[in-house]
Order: C-alpha cells, then structure tokens, then sequence
C-alpha cells in the first residue's frame, strides 16, 4: 500500500483534474523525476480557423493536501513549509514570470471519511481552496502561517474566473 501522504496526493489531484475537465480547461500535471514547487499547469484552450488549440495563457499551481488545516468561519488556516512559502514570494516579486496558486485540499482527519462512492455517485469529502502568496519572504525556519479565505472555493467557474484574470494582465483575486 503506498503511504497516506502520496494517497492525499492522488486525492488533490484527482479533485483538480475533475475541475479543470468541467471547466474545459486542458490540464498538465507534472510526473517529473524532480520536484521543483510546481505541480501541474491549467492552459486554456481556444477555438480557432476551425480547431481547438492551447491558447498561451497558463496558470501554474502547486499542490497541498492536509487534515490538520484549521477550518474557521472565514479562513482556512494552514502551515505552509517555509521554503515553499518564499519561493511563492521570491516569484511573485519578478514581473514576467507565470502567475501561481497554491490548491490545497483540505481532508476530514478520520482516512474513512476522505471518500465514499456507490453507483450514483463519487464524493470526494471536503474541498480544495487556492490562494495567491506575494508576502515578503518569511524568516521562519519550519513554517509560515498563511489563511485562506473560505471564499477561495476551488470550483470550475472560479477556475476560469483566474484564467481570464491571466490573460488579461489582471491580479488573480
């Protein structure tokens, strides 16, 4: 059996990957021999001189799976590795490099309670919530506090709200 922290992974990208497919975005999710802090990438697809075709516009994500996020009534509360949390920093600071979330995939803290399926349905237990990290950099040696406000629904339609967001230069919000 593979270890809980790789079946948390499985979970959080399976939950993006049903995302991006509703959202009828294309989705990369790296199976790299190395890891260096990002996960996957949401591409939009265009329709144009009759065919389908990535866009250009990306947005990268790295992704985060925990039971011991603290849900409040308006924020998710999370430890985040402190060296992820300033290479988020250290990338927001550049002016020209592709935007990047963090999804994190918050799970109920009893492992019977992450899933359940039937013949009707599949349900995935919890939800994932992004956010943005351009903070300065933290000087903590372990971890970084952040919280995530509970409006941070990862959800199809808010999906393509921050692709939209991405091509037209905006601020991802």
């Amino acid at each position: 059996m593979i270890t809980t922290q790789h079946i948390e992974e499985d979970l959080s990208r399976a939950y993006v990957q049903a995302i991006a497919a509703k959202a009828g975005l294309n989705l990369a999710i790296r199976d790299r021999a190395h890891d260096y802090g990002i996960d996957g990438t949401f591409h939009q697809v265009s329709y144009r001189d009759g065919r389908r075709e990535e866009s250009g516009f990306g947005l990268d994500f790295q992704l985060k799976a925990s039971i011991n996020a603290v849900v409040e009534p308006d924020c998710i509360q999370y430890d985040l590795d402190s060296k992820v949390y300033n290479s988020f920093s250290e990338r927001a600071q550049k002016k020209y490099t592709s935007r990047v979330i963090l999804i994190l995939l918050v799970l109920p803290k009893d492992t019977e309670d992450w899933m359940t399926l039937s013949e009707e349905q599949l349900v995935l237990k919890r939800c994932c919530y992004w956010t943005t990290i351009d903070g300065v950099a933290t000087l903590n040696a372990q971890s970084k506090r952040i919280s995530i406000p509970r409006s941070n629904l990862l959800t199809p339609e808010k999906v393509m709200v921050l692709m939209q967001a991405v091509e037209n230069g905006e601020t991802l919000q």
